[in-house]
């Protein structure tokens, strides 16, 4: 049986990673991207379920945080493209909890690491569990003032999509290309993408505040 979880774990998170490519390089709202991004949020969401049964089969409290993490990317940006009027609903903010207390259990993961091993892993950990817990924060605050709409859900809708593709290239390359130092596999899709997602996001807000002029 953990096998077989195993391959539809593999095999979704290949998905996912076509579908992501699929999604970037065609129009925005267009129909391909909506059927891309689709079985993209599909696929994501069966590596995070297969994830919850591999680390039941085999206890492992990192995977288990980094599986919420990319869970929380990928339904949040979903939920963006979903909510057009920009309201929250429970399960937004279940799935935020979920999100923080995951960000500061990461956090304590990291502290116990620095303080017993050292090495890569701890470094990890403190980087997606800020990451992570910073991302619901926001959340949190931005409904505080009100709904995220227009160009602001768009926004997050992508750079939340892009970010859930970090996460996926990153397994990939985790699993994949371990002649590469670990953190390298594990911090470089981040290093390298997040530039870009500012970098959009941005480009994005500024149409929307050139709008209002």
């Amino acid at each position: 049986m953990t096998l077989l979880v195993l391959s539809f774990h593999i095999t979704a998170g290949f998905i996912a990673l076509a579908m992501a490519g699929i999604a970037l390089a065609t129009r925005k709202g267009g129909v391909w991207h909506r059927r891309a991004g689709s079985v993209y949020v599909g696929a994501m969401f069966t590596v995070s379920l297969t994830t919850l049964w591999l680390v039941k089969v085999q206890p492992n409290p990192f995977l288990l945080a980094v599986g919420v993490f990319s869970f929380y990317l990928v339904f949040t940006g979903w939920r963006a493209a979903r909510l057009s009027d920009g309201q929250p609903r429970f399960t937004d903010h279940l799935v935020g909890g979920v999100m923080a207390v995951a960000g500061l259990a990461m956090l304590v993961m990291a502290v116990f690491g620095f303080v017993q091993q050292g090495g890569t892993q701890p470094w990890i950990l403190a980087i997606f569990g800020s990451i992570g817990l910073a991302l619901a924060l926001s959340d949190w605050r931005d409904w505080n003032l009100g709904p995220v709409t227009g160009r602001a859900r768009i926004a997050r809708h992508l750079g939340r999509m892009m970010a859930g593709t970090i996460a996926t290239l990153t397994a990939a390359l985790v699993v994949n290309a371990t002649f590469l130092p670990e953190l390298v596999t594990w911090l470089g899709p981040t290093a390298l993408i997040t530039p870009v997602i500012f970098w959009w996001n941005a480009r994005i807000l500024n149409g929307q505040a050139a709008s209002k002029h």
